[in-house]
């Protein structure tokens, strides 16, 4: 079908343009490929898979990301490094929240793309398959050449109910063809004087001038996009493990030792990542904790 066809190309044009004030590097997204996709979306592979749901519309769009190409694109966000697929926890979480704001992107170039509003369009990362609509889908497969550093997959899944509402009952749905009224001649307008076209003007242009190439420095206005991501810090004491039978007789009084001493740091997590350790302070009659070691070994 043309028409979706010329939408998805509208989409990757959008990921596109949003990729590339990331990193501040060219881009240049491909046409979409089409294929038909029987089975469900798996959210447990090597993909990101996000969802954007168009109220305006009624519809949701599915958009599916490779983990390990968007790893690539977060090395370049963070430190301009070729290859920089080996990222942790924590840069996963900022893919996590870069793919989600462009498929919110894409989703509102779609709307645009159709004449309907914007209003309320909102995306996030999917870790549940059945929050995603069922089979078959209509995908549309592209790439987005970031530089030379980087080439990630993008894959827009359109099911049953969006193919319907964007082609059947949508702002771009063709309207019914009126009945068919008797033919009249159209009177003749070879007798009307038909005005003289206009003279063609030269152009002239102004010369070029070379422009020294500026290299790329990485900038923390980059990360603009993922500052407001909230973030849950825990702070850990010790750990230690007990049988069901030791947990259910505990009691008001009960001790039980931890697995580290007095004298250790206490671990400090971010969404269950380790990121530091340091010793516990008081401020303001309120217990803190003085950072002693960043980025610490967990076998430590």
């Amino acid at each position: 079908m043309p028409e979706m066809q010329q939408l998805a190309d509208t989409m990757l044009a959008a990921a596109a343009t949003v990729l590339g004030r990331l990193v501040d590097q060219p881009v240049d997204a491909s046409a979409a490929s089409r294929h038909v996709r029987d089975g469900s979306i798996r959210t447990d592979g090597d993909e990101l898979v996000t969802r954007a749901e168009i109220p305006s519309l009624g519809i949701g769009v599915v958009v599916r990301y490779a983990i390990a190409d968007m790893e690539r694109v977060v090395g370049l966000m963070l430190g301009g490094a070729e290859g920089a697929g080996d990222v942790g926890a924590v840069q996963l979480s900022i893919v996590s929240e870069t793919v989600s704001q462009i498929t919110a992107a894409m989703a509102e170039r779609l709307a645009t793309a159709v004449g309907a509003p914007t209003e309320g369009i909102r995306a996030e990362c999917c870790s549940d398959a059945a929050s995603l609509p069922a089979p078959p889908f209509e995908s549309y497969e592209g790439m987005i050449q970031v530089g030379s550093a980087a080439a990630p997959s993008v894959t827009i899944d359109f099911d049953g109910v969006a193919r319907s509402k964007l082609f059947a009952g949508g702002p771009t749905a063709p309207s019914a063809a009126p009945p068919s009224q008797p033919s009249r001649p159209e009177p003749s307008r070879r007798s009307q004087p038909q005005p003289a076209p206009a003279a063609a003007q030269p152009v002239s242009f102004a010369a070029m001038s070379s422009v020294p190439m500026r290299s790329v420095q990485p900038s923390p206005a980059n990360l603009d996009l993922v500052h407001d991501v909230p973030l849950q810090i825990s702070a850990v004491l010790g750990k230690t493990a007990l049988t069901l039978r030791d947990v259910v007789s505990l009691q008001a009084g009960s001790v039980f030792e931890l697995d580290k001493l007095s004298t250790d740091p206490i671990d400090l997590y971010v969404n269950n990542i380790l990121i530091a350790r340091g010793e516990v302070v008081v401020v303001d009659d309120k217990y803190a904790v003085k950072i002693s070691e960043l980025n610490p070994s967990v076998a430590k």
